[in-house]
């Protein structure tokens, strides 16, 4: 998987329309099943979810249609917004245009699930997740969950099926970037950067917004068949999910 384009800022035109055309099917498998499984217990009609850096829509689609949540999802970009309106109109779904940092439009406790996927790994300023983080805990009812999921910071430099953040034997200190090669649904593959932040450095993120210290897994999938027995992603993790509590 290679790509010879610059790397892509997140908030362009160009990187929303390369990230609509995504092979998803690893998010699909690894993330969007757990992120759905830690709410079930939560949701009931009525009940609000927030999908935060919610790009394309696609949690929020999932949230809505499966968890019958209702569901607000917020982010930076206004053309990933444009394209999630486009893509994944759902009547229990609101797209809103946010600065990536203040919820203030939403009262204290009032927010009964929150998730955040693929997103503290695309911003480099940990100022600013830091408020994001406080916010969501401010937003959340007492008991809420809050599940955040983000690429494996031990997992640079492989090369799984569909991505790979990280140059192999590179080692990577928190805050540096990290070119990340997402494979599109025609095999050719968009360049992007994250930010490598470790383990530590989300619990940290987590506790000292006033979360609990968060339970961590790290799904890979079976080797159920000769063609999978050789993919990365039975062996290793590509995304890591951390799920607390308000």
């Amino acid at each position: 998987m290679t790509a010879d384009d610059d790397p892509l800022g997140w908030d362009t035109s160009a990187a929303a329309g390369a990230y609509r055309d995504r092979d998803m099917r690893l998010a699909e498998r690894l993330i969007f099943p757990a992120v759905l499984e830690r709410l079930s217990g939560s949701s009931g009609p009525g009940r609000l979810a927030l999908d935060i850096g919610c790009g394309t829509g696609a949690v929020a689609a999932r949230l809505a249609a499966t968890g019958g949540w209702t569901v607000q999802g917020v982010d930076p970009s206004a053309d990933m917004l444009d394209i999630a309106r486009a893509d994944r109109a759902h009547p229990r779904v609101s797209y809103r245009l946010f600065d990536g940092r203040s919820l203030d439009w939403l009262a204290d406790g009032t927010v009964d699930a929150a998730v955040c996927c693929l997103v503290y790994c695309t911003d480099p300023d940990d100022h600013r997740l830091a408020g994001l983080t406080a916010e969501i805990r401010r937003v959340l009812r007492p008991g809420a969950p809050y599940v955040l999921a983000d690429l494996n910071p031990a997992a640079t430099g492989v090369v799984f099926s569909t991505l790979r953040h990280g140059e192999p034997g590179a080692v990577y200190r928190d805050g540096d970037a990290v070119a990340t090669l997402l494979r599109l649904r025609d095999g050719s593959a968009m360049t992007g950067v994250t930010y490598h932040r470790s383990l530590d450095r989300y619990r940290a993120l987590l506790t000292e917004a006033g979360f609990p210290s968060p339970t961590v897994e790290l799904p890979t999938l079976p080797a159920d068949g000769a063609a999978e027995e050789t993919a990365a992603e039975t062996r290793i993790a590509p995304y890591m999910i951390l799920t607390t509590h308000a």
